[in-house]
């Protein structure tokens, strides 16, 4: 797996956390069980890329450049993603 690569499945899965609203360094780390350092790199990278801005109170949020990227990304693949529920369901 490309360096590249490995990026961007963390910084997806902050990208998608945030869309249930703004959430701080320490609750974003705790729900996606990330280590600091992976945290920190792909933060950083999303901040520098304009995709999640930090609000006065210490907040991520979601810019509108990275909602549409993840309409983009997703949206194309939503019936996989409605398969992957049900299969979640049959096997818990």
């Amino acid at each position: 797996m490309k360096i590249r690569d490995m990026l961007v499945l963390p910084s997806a899965k902050i990208l998608l956390l945030l869309l249930d609203g703004p959430k701080n360094d320490k609750e974003i780390v705790s729900i996606l069980k990330m280590s600091s350092t992976t945290y920190n790199e792909n933060i950083t990278w999303l901040l520098a890329h304009g995709f999640v801005e930090r609000t006065p109170d210490g907040k991520y949020i979601l810019t509108d450049k990275a909602k549409q990227q993840l309409v983009n990304v997703f949206l194309p693949l939503i019936r996989y993603i409605d398969k992957l529920k049900e299969t979640a369901i049959t096997v818990s």
